[in-house]
């Protein structure tokens, strides 16, 4: 499958996973949240198409 988007819905993502990050109630307990890591994962794949510093 494959998926064209533009910079601007790219840049949508990002922003709607980084708040979707920091609001997650699991947010700083012991065992982590799978939809965090898969968010995570996803975030630093679209940045790195961006040629953008992931985040850890």
């Amino acid at each position: 499958m494959k998926l064209e988007l533009s910079d601007k819905e790219l840049n949508l993502l990002v922003q709607s996973l980084t708040n979707c990050l920091a609001t997650c109630k699991n947010q700083g307990k012991a065992e982590p949240c799978e939809d965090c890591d898969a968010a995570t994962a996803l975030k630093n794949k679209i940045l790195s198409l961006q040629g953008k510093k992931k985040e850890k």
